[in-house]
């Protein structure tokens, strides 16, 4: 049994260890593309191939959502970082991460497309706020959205 230890390098980067065979390796977060639930377990995958974890998807989505995970379907977790391209076609959404193709929930669909959308406009990664329909700009007239 391999006991799952995450250790935090200088640079913020952690490294999960994980097993293979008798050897411990060491993944940096930053390389792990997407994440698949199976059963308590949780399979990780980098370009160099995938290693399985003792450690939910679930867990992982509470430790690394603020290093740009997102959960798009009850079963994946995807690095914002790695996605490369977003289809939305006849309302159902997949993303392509590598060279897989991933399904995104209709129940997340709306979020994630805000979010990459949010992180992808000129400063929308550091949360500039609209203004609420209606209210006044700062000349004074009214917003023309939604009159």
């Amino acid at each position: 049994m391999v006991v799952v230890v995450v250790v935090k390098t200088a640079d913020a980067d952690e490294l999960i260890p994980v097993g293979l065979g008798r050897a411990v390796h060491f993944v940096r977060r930053s390389d792990i593309r997407y994440a698949e639930a199976h059963g308590d377990y949780a399979r990780l995958y980098t370009p160099g191939g995938s290693h399985l974890v003792r450690v939910s998807l679930a867990a992982l989505e509470e430790a690394w959502r603020d290093a740009g995970f997102v959960r798009i379907h009850r079963s994946h977790l995807v690095s914002l970082a790695h996605i490369d391209e977003m289809v939305v076609e006849s309302g159902r959404c997949t993303l392509r991460v590598g060279g897989t193709r991933l399904t995104v929930s209709r129940r997340n669909t709306g979020a994630l497309r805000d979010r990459l959308l949010r992180g992808a406009l000129p400063g929308g990664s550091r949360g500039v706020a609209r203004r609420p329909r209606g209210s006044r700009n700062p000349r004074g007239s009214r917003s023309s959205r939604g009159s």
